[in-house]
């Protein structure tokens, strides 16, 4: 699917814009995170005239983060707006916590129910990021973000799941802050039930050891992973019995929202077929190598 010919970065601007205007209008609460809604504080700076210019954050999509209790609602706007969800949040990502969606003008969105690395209930967490929340202008719209050191905090819990343990936002966000601010970071993770992945962005993932999400934050910030052991530590990772099983249940389906987008076009029953026979050959393959391995 191609969008229009608007700049990309000109084009998420404007989705931030729009997205805004649609949960006012819809009574919904959201946060808007990453890309041009990210404080100036954590953006990389340039020479200009001898003075030190902000870049602009560059990003393909538009990230929000929504109420958990106005998700629905807000779900209902965006299809009113001409927004077609491509990938539902169990699609969407490894931790189902962001619905993909597509606009013919704006592109693609990411709706956020939940962020990764943040184990407190989606609810509490949301109130206690809009309580500190920070107005900012996006395209001529006043858009609400979370406050500094949140953003510090969600850019961290994002760079971990990166596989790269130099990640320039871990830069920016820790390396580059005062003892104060990563203390601040700190406090606010434990709040959030957030430590194990910010140690994962951090280097310190080690203290975690026997906490039973450590083996998916490893698989992730480490990039040495495969779909075998990322889905057996996701099983681990699992609040309970009933949730294990889920998982282990999706695990054998094949992702066919990713496979469309892959593809370019809707499924046919061939590539439904193929998929799944790609799916099992690589399963195989991998768990040949680990057995190899030990």
């Amino acid at each position: 699917m191609e969008a229009s010919g608007i700049p990309v970065a000109d084009r998420v601007r404007l989705a931030h814009g729009i997205l805004q205007r649609t949960a006012d209008d819809a009574g919904v609460d959201i946060l808007h995170i990453k890309g041009p809604a990210l404080h100036h504080e954590l953006l990389q700076h340039e020479q200009r005239d001898g003075e030190s210019v902000p870049v602009p954050r560059h990003s393909t999509d538009a990230d929000v983060l929504v109420r958990p209790a106005h998700l629905e609602r807000f779900q209902e706007a965006l299809e009113r707006g001409g927004w077609q969800m491509t990938a539902d949040f169990i699609a969407g990502s490894a931790f189902g916590h962001a619905a993909n969606y597509w606009h013919q003008v704006l592109g693609y969105c990411d709706v956020h129910r939940r962020f990764p690395g943040i184990e407190i209930a989606p609810e509490y967490a949301f109130e206690l990021m809009w309580a500190g929340r920070r107005p900012a202008e996006i395209a001529h719209v006043t858009c609400q973000t979370p406050g500094l050191t949140a953003q510090r905090l969600i850019i961290l819990l994002h760079a971990a799941r990166s596989g790269r343990t130099d990640h320039p936002d871990k830069h920016r966000a820790w390396d580059e802050g005062s003892d104060t601010d990563r203390q601040a970071v700190r406090r606010l993770a434990a709040r959030l039930g957030a430590e194990v992945a910010l140690a994962a962005a951090t280097g310190h993932l080690d203290e975690f050891r026997g906490d039973r999400h450590y083996d998916l934050w490893r698989q992730f910030s480490t990039g040495d992973s495969s779909r075998w052991h990322e889905w057996r530590a996701r099983i681990r990772a699992a609040d309970n019995p009933a949730q294990a099983l889920r998982v282990a249940a999706r695990a054998l389906r094949l992702n066919q929202a990713h496979l469309r987008m892959d593809l370019g076009h809707d499924l046919t029953r061939a590539d439904v077929l193929r998929g799944y026979r790609d799916r099992a050959l690589r399963a195989l393959g991998e768990l040949l190598g680990a057995r190899r391995h030990r």
